[in-house]
């Protein structure tokens, strides 16, 4: 007697020393799907009470199967679950909800942000708590957050994509950035954080950039923008005068929108250093090509060309500051209530007044 239990997920695919014992006399049980049995040369129900040698089940809780092991019946089983078999399952619930939910149905990328943002920030009040069961929890919430955009993504019209390829897409940049570990090489700690950014940097070369701070996600909050912008733009060469000092000096009050502030700012200096990014274009490429037809990344630039076509007019150019002005890395300052109040008001004015930019903010 014999009992062979396959995958629920996969009932098809039997273990190979299976194989030719499902050649003769098989019962299953009622849960298998149909098309197995057909494809069997001779196979009935274990309800017909007609016992054959051989029993198939994806269900090793079934009476049939757990009478026939009592009875020491050989057991035949497909290999363990691997890790990440779950996932699977996870992908299917998600492509159900999808196609079945009156809610899940009308969602978009952008109806989702939201939820993706308040998943983020309670993932990682999740880590700084050090609660496990917290940190499992909000490990899913976000892991439904990225099953849902890829599912999403298999919708649309132009250039859809599943979560396949986002895996696909994943696990090619991981092998570019880090081959030695995945080779199993011996490596040190200095050696993978130098391949992982020489591999970085390459990537990065083949996309044609016309500005320090293409993929610089202006959605994230102020102060993490203004970081990275300031990192950019220090790592491109920009004069350390040139970031104006409403980036590195943070006024803290009750009356000041901190944040939108902050904000404003930082895209205000972004279109500063693409407005000079434009101008050191235009004067490498002279009158014999049009901007148009101007299709070369704009590559290194050295701190003479920043300096000779910053922007010094109106606008965003009056961000520019005297060489005496340099601010510091950081610096959040909190000052008296009223002198803040005033100070930010000023710094409005000088950057054209919250009503020009509302839009913006």
């Amino acid at each position: 007697m014999i009992v062979v239990l396959v995958d629920p997920r996969r009932p098809a695919l039997v273990p190979v020393e299976a194989i030719e014992l499902l050649c003769g006399q098989v019962q299953y049980t009622e849960e298998m799907p149909i098309a197995v049995p057909w494809s069997l040369p001779d196979a009935h129900p274990a309800y017909t009470g007609e016992e054959a040698p051989v029993l198939l089940s994806s269900d090793p809780k079934h009476p049939a199967v757990t009478a026939r092991l009592a009875a020491g019946a050989r057991l035949i089983a497909a290999p363990e679950r691997q890790r990440g078999e779950r996932l699977v399952d996870a992908v299917a619930m998600m492509d159900k909800l999808r196609t079945a939910g009156p809610w899940e149905s009308e969602q978009t990328h952008d109806s989702l942000r939201r939820y993706l943002l308040e998943e983020t920030y309670e993932l990682l009040d999740a880590v700084q708590s050090g609660n496990i069961d917290a940190l499992r929890d909000e490990l899913g919430d976000l892991l439904l957050q990225v099953l849902f955009h890829a599912r999403i993504a298999e919708d649309e019209a132009l250039l859809p994509f599943s979560i396949d390829d986002v895996a696909d897409t994943l696990m090619r940049k991981l092998g570019n950035r880090v081959p030695g570990v995945l080779a199993g090489e011996e490596i040190s700690l200095q050696d993978q954080l130098a391949q992982w950014e020489e591999a970085k940097a390459s990537e990065r070369s083949r996309k044609s950039r016309n500005s320090v701070l293409d993929d610089v996600h202006t959605g994230q909050p102020a102060l993490a923008l203004a970081q990275k912008v300031i990192q950019r733009v220090t790592q491109a060469g920009v004069p350390g005068e040139f970031i104006p000092a409403e980036l590195t000096t943070i006024t803290l009050t009750p009356e000041v929108d901190a944040e939108n502030d902050l904000r404003a700012a930082v895209l205000d200096f972004v279109e500063t250093v693409r407005t000079a990014e434009r101008a050191i274009a235009a004067a490498r490429r002279g009158d014999s090509i049009a901007e148009e037809l101007d299709m070369a990344p704009l590559g290194f630039v050295t701190e003479e060309e920043w300096r000779a076509h910053w922007p010094t007019g109106g606008g965003a150019a009056g961000y520019q500051t005297g060489p005496d002005e340099a601010p510091e890395d950081s610096l959040v300052d909190v000052l008296d209530p009223e002198q803040a109040a005033t100070e930010a008001s000023a710094a409005k004015e000088s950057r054209g007044g919250a009503k020009k930019r509302k839009g913006r903010r």
